[in-house]
């Protein structure tokens, strides 16, 4: 009887866990690290060291370690010294979540809120007398999460990880409580009914 509560308790708290999703500041993440992963692959010569010049606007500095651990992760030398002639410059022009539909998961199902994720910048990789390589990047994501969740997967210290988030619609909210009401008054009303007969 004790295994069976465990394995109840193991499978609850894991469909929670699952359940919860990634917070916005995680998402976002992800992002800069597909962007340095395609920086990365353009860099032929790895095995000389760069200056990393982190360009972004200061609302985004938050994001500076991340890129710093995600170039190195993928095997890009990063040196100190500015004087050094290899310089790789990299810029967050905009990130941030923006909320759009919000929508029920079947009919009396909970509501689902869909956030799509961006970041873009540019970047260039250059020597002492040439720009070995410069482009632009682009990414977005988009996913859904619980609507009343969505306080937990944003960070008030951080304003590019929260969003405007649109309101439930009035009328399904209403109606859900007198439904719920009618079913059970029809419920007993029958119940009696049957039980006198």
């Amino acid at each position: 009887m004790n295994f069976i509560i465990k394995i109840l308790l193991l499978l609850f708290t894991s469909s929670q866990l699952f359940a919860q999703g990634k917070t916005n500041l995680e998402m976002i993440n992800q992002l800069v690290d597909s962007s340095t992963t395609k920086i990365s692959n353009e860099i032929i010569n790895r095995s000389v060291g760069y200056n990393l010049q982190l360009n972004s606007v200061i609302d985004y500095s938050r994001l500076d370690e991340r890129i710093l651990s995600s170039f190195s992760s993928r095997g890009i030398k990063l040196i100190i010294d500015s004087t050094k002639a290899n310089k790789l410059n990299y810029s967050i022009t905009q990130t941030g979540v923006e909320y759009s539909d919000l929508f029920r998961d079947g009919l009396f199902g909970n509501y689902l809120l869909e956030r799509k994720f961006v970041l873009s910048g540019n970047f260039s990789v250059q020597n002492s007398s040439t720009i070995l390589s410069a482009n632009t990047f682009y990414y977005t994501v988009t996913d859904t999460v619980p609507y009343d969740r969505f306080i937990f997967i944003e960070n008030n210290s951080l304003p590019f990880t929260k969003g405007k988030v649109p309101e439930p619609p009035f009328v399904p909210s209403l109606l859900e409580p007198i439904v719920a009401i009618t079913a059970v008054v029809v419920t007993v009303i029958l119940f009696f009914s049957v039980r006198s007969k």
